[in-house]
């Protein structure tokens, strides 16, 4: 017979049994408090238990407080332990309160989101987290005022992006005396400030702080979302289709620039293509982009049925493709190798950073993702209605989204590729020529 959490049976009588948490047992003489409830009647068991419970409970949120000293902590382990367990705590040592160093809380607070987070998520909470480190030390979180994650924000204003690995030799603190430094955006100042707020949140619900210091601390977005990136204009098309490699042992490199530049689609989005994405379908050739195997998609809009453009099937794309698959490659860049963080797209994206500064532009704004704002922009100018442009790059339909979903069916391939026709950037484009 099972019985409710917290109540287990001997000999017809009914106990009350709880493990001490793991960060608390080192105040404990055992690692489960048991407590028997003098009773043979589960409903009477089950009243006495919600009461211990309380009570057990609140001596722990107390215990993490770190601000009980040992005779404090001595008594209230008392009042929750049997009888016979209560000599066993007065013999202890008087242990002083209990500390709550920022590198524990974020070890441990880290262990509690992990199931949820993305391996990229995890990562760049890692680099969040030691960034805090740095800047604030290895303080007690109960230590953390509203004035110091307001002087954190102050300082992560004035350092750069990316500091460990554009100035690995020089410290915070000379960093944060130069005045010749690009300094990180608000998005990323904001990422470091959420990071310490999720913190300080955790903390607060274990009981460990009474305030979350970080609340409200974020700061305003001034640029319209429009303007993280750039556009890619006519003069960056010129220079990117003039210094295209082609060589046939890297066709990714020739192929994924111009298919960003006349689909909009995302970077990860084109390296993870399988051979079986490119399709046929009511007559067009199409990309399928889905979440099949290891692909992964932003969100629910992405996936979606894609035209391919007739400027990429001139220059020669579907003789590329014909030739990976009758080599027998399951995927259609077999160059590019999986991650757990970027999935397909890392080192081509490292690549094309690269290219991209040294043939193209040095403007940060102008990235891969700069094709997508170009294929948006050019469509938007065109007169294509914002659903249509939705559709092609895997965007919601705003407001409308629902309504869609629920009773509107997507578009034709032969419709969203009229709209893909509108995308004629007037410049001459050299084909592939494989070998």
């Amino acid at each position: 017979m099972s019985y409710p959490t917290h109540i287990t049976c001997r000999n017809g009588y009914f106990y009350y049994r709880v493990k001490v948490p793991v960060d608390l047992q080192p105040h404990f003489p055992t690692h489960f408090i048991t407590k028997s409830l003098k009773t043979t009647d589960l409903s009477v068991a089950k009243t006495i238990s919600v009461n211990l419970e309380h009570s057990v409970q609140r001596v722990f949120t107390l215990l993490r407080t770190g601000m009980l000293d040992g005779e404090m902590i001595t008594k209230l382990i008392s009042e929750i332990l049997p009888t016979t367990r209560r000599q066993l705590v007065k013999t202890l040592p008087d242990i002083p309160a209990k500390k709550h160093p920022l590198s524990k809380m974020i070890k441990q607070y880290i262990e509690f989101k992990e199931p949820e987070w993305t391996p990229k998520t995890k990562l760049e909470m890692g680099g969040v987290f030691r960034f805090l480190l740095e800047l604030l030390g290895d303080v007690d979180v109960t230590d953390i005022t509203r004035q110091a994650v307001l002087d954190l924000r102050a300082n992560l204003m004035r350092l750069p992006p990316n500091l460990h690995k554009r100035y690995p030799d020089q410290t915070i603190q000379q960093l944060l005396d130069r005045s010749d430094i690009h300094h990180m955006s608000t998005k990323s100042v904001n990422k470091h400030v959420g990071g310490i707020g999720g913190l300080l949140r955790y903390c607060l619900d274990i009981g460990v702080v009474t305030v979350n210091c970080a609340t409200g601390l974020k700061l305003s977005e001034k640029g319209r979302v429009d303007e993280e990136r750039s556009s890619y204009d006519v003069d960056d098309l010129k220079s990117i289709v003039a210094n295209l490699p082609r060589k046939p042992t890297l066709p990714e490199r020739y192929w994924i620039p111009l298919i960003g530049c006349y689909s909009g689609m995302r970077l990860n989005e084109i390296c993870q293509l399988y051979v079986e994405d490119v399709q046929l379908v009511e007559g067009v050739w199409c990309f399928s982009i889905n979440g099949a195997k290891d692909k992964r998609l932003k969100n629910q809009a992405s996936e979606r049925v894609l035209p391919i453009h007739s400027k990429l099937i001139g220059l020669g794309f579907i003789e590329h493709w014909e030739k990976v698959k009758k080599a027998g490659a399951p995927r259609l860049w077999p160059n590019l190798t999986w991650t757990e963080v970027h999935g397909y797209s890392n080192s081509f994206g490292n690549w094309y950073q690269r290219f991209n500064r040294e043939h193209v532009t040095k403007d940060p704004k102008k990235v891969f993702h700069s094709f997508r704002h170009l294929v948006t922009d050019t469509l938007k100018q065109a007169g294509v209605q914002d659903s249509l442009i939705a559709e092609l790059v895997g965007h919601s339909h705003g407001n409308h989204a629902m309504t869609m979903s629920r009773y509107g069916k997507r578009y034709q391939p032969k419709v969203l590729l009229e709209s893909l026709k509108l995308l004629d950037y007037g410049v001459e484009i050299r084909p592939w020529q494989s070998s």
